[in-house]
């Protein structure tokens, strides 16, 4: 996202905005932040499209905080799946494999 220029972050930021997608959102939220907190560092006035980016991404991510609950709990059920995966998956790595057996040329 750091390529893109405004008009481009503003149009994927409407079609997200259309689909309800608060994680890329967020993205975008994040880019405007940085930018923003760039030009600040660098003892600059930040640019007017950047704050109203930011602005504009702030207030609908406000409004719609709601998804991001939706989105946590999604998550969390995610989480409990992955982490009987993981075990499973931590558990064969401790075991020899084929390569440890094989015989080498050498």
């Amino acid at each position: 996202m750091k390529n893109l220029n405004f008009e481009e972050l503003m149009d994927l930021f409407l079609s997200y905005k259309e689909n309800k997608d608060y994680k890329e959102v967020l993205k975008i939220n994040l880019e405007f932040k940085r930018r923003v907190n760039k030009r600040k560092l660098m003892n600059k006035k930040p640019m007017k499209t950047s704050l109203s980016g930011l602005n504009q991404t702030e207030e609908w991510l406000n409004l719609n905080s709601f998804l991001k609950d939706k989105i946590d709990e999604n998550l969390k059920n995610r989480d409990v799946s992955k982490d009987k995966t993981s075990k499973i998956r931590n558990k064969n790595l401790r075991e020899p494999t084929d390569i440890n057996k094989k015989n080498t040329l050498w």
